[in-house]
């Protein structure tokens, strides 16, 4: 399956309730995840990663954390604002990394 995907990202945290992965782009020169949202969605739900009420962050290239949001069936439907950065994701978790 991952062979679909143009984007090289890490999983960096994973409940059932959200997801955290990171963008691997500037290090591995791949699409970004931004630019494959629709396959880096698609691939969470195959691998039971994703689930319909899950939110799904990532770190972007920019190091800020938005959202991808989802339909719960594997389908990306849009973007969302999330963080200016890690630590304000972090802090807004109690501050734990």
């Amino acid at each position: 399956m991952r062979k679909e995907l143009k984007a090289d990202f890490s999983l960096v945290f994973n409940t059932p309730e959200w997801v955290l992965i990171r963008d691997n782009a500037n290090e591995t020169q791949t699409m970004s995840v931004t630019n494959d949202a629709e396959n880096v969605v698609k691939y969470l739900k195959e691998n039971a990663l994703l689930f319909k009420d899950t939110i799904l962050y990532y770190i972007d290239t920019d190091n800020r954390v938005d959202i991808l949001e989802h339909d719960g069936n594997g389908n990306f439907t849009d973007f969302k604002s999330g963080f200016e950065n890690e630590d304000e994701f972090y802090n807004s978790f109690g501050g734990k990394k």
